[in-house]
């Protein structure tokens, strides 16, 4: 029995998806509150002590799950993944019950909002379960050296084995191109703030540009691009890959050969097949990197009712034919 180690390393990572979260929502209530009462935006120092606040309670919550699990016995990936949207569920309706965000939601979007959070959860503890790593619990490391009378436990398997199909691998992989495309709309900032005479409204586009933009592209982009690494994942698969350059490789080359057919429809994205091409590879990479080994299937089971006909495939049997010679 193995469980998930105390890793301070594995929760700074894991809470990069929350920060991300945290800051966009932040920006998206900041710019609403500049817009319709722009004498009460809060001061700096009052903005960053928020943020900090909410990335304090997310990573106190998660790492009290995580508590929460080992006192359980529970490792798996799966368990690690739904603690993480139920602690940054909880933190969401904390914040909104004690009023600790600078600016509550609309009537009628609380839910709808904290539901961004809340997967923006799953991927924190999905996350920490898979950076903090396992360690054998003490009893089960003893019982198991006592009973093959080693004095270690067997760690090793020799079978053969595949990548694993992972949903959550799947997810982080298909918001690689929402990331990405995140990244653009920093290049624009300069020339945006310099087109603006009110400086006020360029710092207002310049900050809420990057947050619509991740907003739109997660909306848009995961689903298709969670269908494109499905794709690509049992490509591999049946072409016995399993190493992550080889994963990187065939996610860019079906990103390329997919942007070259959409250019034939639409010209204009001919400029994006290079840019999709990296896209697909940066996609195939993680996904390997997440996803993890599992065993090979066993075979199925053959039912016979003639033992004569259990004869392997290379016997003469199998390729040549008896003669009866008949009067």
């Amino acid at each position: 029995m193995y469980l998930v180690k105390n890793s301070p390393r594995a929760l700074f990572a894991a809470l990069i998806p929350l920060a991300i979260v945290e800051a966009v929502l932040l920006v998206f209530a900041l710019a609403g509150g500049q817009l319709t009462d722009p004498v009460g935006v809060p001061a700096p120092d009052q903005i960053l002590m928020s943020y900090a606040g909410r990335m304090a309670m997310n990573a106190a919550l998660l790492f009290a799950g995580h508590i929460v699990l080992r006192q359980w016995t529970v490792s798996s990936r799966l368990a690690y993944g739904l603690m993480g949207g139920v602690m940054a569920a909880l933190s969401y309706g904390i914040a909104i019950r004690n009023h600790i965000q600078l600016a509550a939601p609309g009537d009628g979007t609380v839910m709808t909002i904290g539901l961004v959070p809340t997967i923006a959860g799953m991927i924190a503890g999905f996350l920490y379960g898979q950076f903090a790593g396992l360690s054998p619990v003490a009893r089960a490391a003893v019982q198991s050296s006592a009973a093959d009378g080693s004095g270690t436990p067997p760690l090793v398997f020799n079978g053969p084995v595949r990548v694993r199909s992972s949903f959550a691998g799947i997810v982080i992989a298909a918001l690689i191109p929402t990331v990405l495309a995140t990244l653009l709309p920093y290049t624009l900032v300069p020339l945006l703030m310099n087109g603006f005479g009110d400086k006020s409204t360029a710092h207002i586009f310049a900050a809420v540009i990057p947050a619509q933009t991740f907003m739109v592209m997660m909306v848009i982009s995961v689903i298709p691009s969670s269908i494109f690494m499905l794709c690509v994942h049992h490509v591999a698969r049946a072409s016995s890959r399993r190493n992550a350059w080889e994963y990187a490789a065939i996610g860019g080359v079906a990103a390329f050969a997919c942007a070259l057919l959409l250019a034939f429809a639409v010209p204009l994205l001919a400029l994006l097949v290079v840019p999709a091409a990296f896209c697909g590879a940066v996609m195939g990479a993680i996904y390997r990197r997440f996803a993890g080994l599992e065993p090979m299937p066993l075979p199925e089971a053959v039912i016979a009712t003639d033992p004569n006909t259990l004869v392997d495939a290379d016997h003469p049997s199998r390729h040549q034919h008896g003669v009866i010679l008949s009067n």
